[in-house]
């Protein structure tokens, strides 16, 4: 074997992680980044079984166009979660976000999140407040 893994192509692969502490997340999160398939083992159920009123943020391209059928996480899990926010643009509504809607849980659309990024973008800049229904206004229009 080779200690240079450096160029060791995941893409296709089953990447299995065990631990879910930080460390943990961020492999998975770099395996499925590079095309893997990612399953997260751990020591105690308790550490990762979903407990209920959870947050949950999706930051990956799971659910994007083309791959609108596409969702981070089970229909069944979500009933675990009282508010979930997905960066995706396009769809608006992903998948994710309907059956959460679905599950009881809000949501919130990166519509919303581009917005409050306005608001405080448009403050730093100029030292002013910003005109929010404005800008509120123009981005809903253009999103």
């Amino acid at each position: 074997g080779t200690n240079d893994v450096s160029g060791f192509p995941l893409a296709g692969k089953l990447f299995v992680v065990i631990g879910a502490g930080g460390a943990g997340k961020a492999l998975a999160y770099g395996g499925k980044e590079k095309g893997a398939r990612v399953v997260v083992a751990n020591r105690t159920y308790e550490n990762f079984y979903p407990k209920d009123g959870m947050i949950l943020a999706n930051t990956t391209f799971v659910g994007m166009k083309p791959r609108i059928d596409d969702t981070p996480i089970p229909k069944k899990a979500l009933k675990h979660y009282s508010l979930v926010f997905d960066a995706i643009y396009t769809p608006k509504l992903t998948r994710l976000l309907r059956e959460a809607q679905e599950s009881g849980a809000a949501v919130v659309y990166r519509t919303k999140m581009f917005i409050y990024q306005a608001f405080l973008q448009f403050e730093r800049f100029s030292g002013l407040p910003a005109p929010k229904q404005l800008i509120r206004d123009v981005l809903v229009g253009i999103t």
